[in-house]
């Protein structure tokens, strides 16, 4: 006999509802808050903790892929609604009525963060001429990271890392440089001075397994090149 609470469960205009209330523990982080920090690490288990959820059965795992307020809080759509944006309005920042709901800067996506510390993913202090009137942000990926990313892929626990976002509203375009520590007083015969292709580019945005594959190539194609930095633009 199905209980009450299977019952429930089994309706996805009443399991959406339940499965968003995991949403409200989450932090509201400040803008550029360092992504070591507790916060972050608590918003990306959160985060996790919804994403999991979709292992419980195949009903709940159909229920989470065709709901879009889900797929958007756990980075898998583009939220079209959000007040965010990449865009600063520095001349009018000290005129904005706060009653008015002023845009607010994206969010980086807490599970890229706390999953591939390594890339140092987080916003870049620049000012607001060398930004270009845009929040900037940056993540630098070493060769030498791409085959954890593939092992954890292939154990189940990257596919869906894979899909999502960099960011709130999507970051659509990265540029690459060559991030290597050399000694500029040698003289490095041969050596890649610079990305032949160096931008990176989604217009629905950027995921973490696009970059992935992007950066890839280009280690592929520059074998003198061990580290690269991607900035939004």
């Amino acid at each position: 006999m199905v209980s009450s609470t299977e019952r429930v469960f089994a309706l996805p205009e009443l399991l959406v509802p339940i499965l968003l209330c995991l949403l409200e523990d989450l932090s509201p982080l400040e803008y550029r808050e360092d992504p070591r920090n507790a916060r972050v690490s608590e918003n990306a288990d959160i985060l996790r903790h919804l994403l999991s959820c979709s292992q419980v059965c195949k009903q709940w795992q159909s229920t989470i892929r065709h709901s879009a307020p889900i797929q958007r809080a756990l980075y898998l759509l583009p939220d079209p609604n959000s007040n965010r944006t990449w865009v600063q309005n520095h001349s009018a920042r000290n005129d904005v009525d706060p009653k008015t709901n002023p845009p607010q800067p994206p969010t980086l996506n807490p599970i890229i963060q706390t999953t591939f510390k390594s890339y140092h993913f987080r916003y870049w202090h620049l000012s607001f001429e060398a930004s270009g009137n845009k929040h900037c942000a940056y993540l630098i990926i070493e060769r030498r990271d791409i085959p954890d990313f593939k092992s954890r892929a292939a154990t189940g626990q990257g596919g869906n890392i894979s899909n999502m976002l960099l960011s709130q509203p999507p970051c659509t375009a990265l540029e690459a440089t060559i991030w290597d520590e050399r000694d500029e007083t040698k003289d490095y015969v041969g050596r890649t001075m610079e990305l032949r292709d160096e931008m990176v580019r989604c217009e629905e945005g950027l995921t973490i397994g696009m970059v992935q594959e992007r950066v890839k190539e280009m280690f592929d194609e520059h074998k003198d090149v061990s580290a690269i930095k991607l900035t939004t633009v």
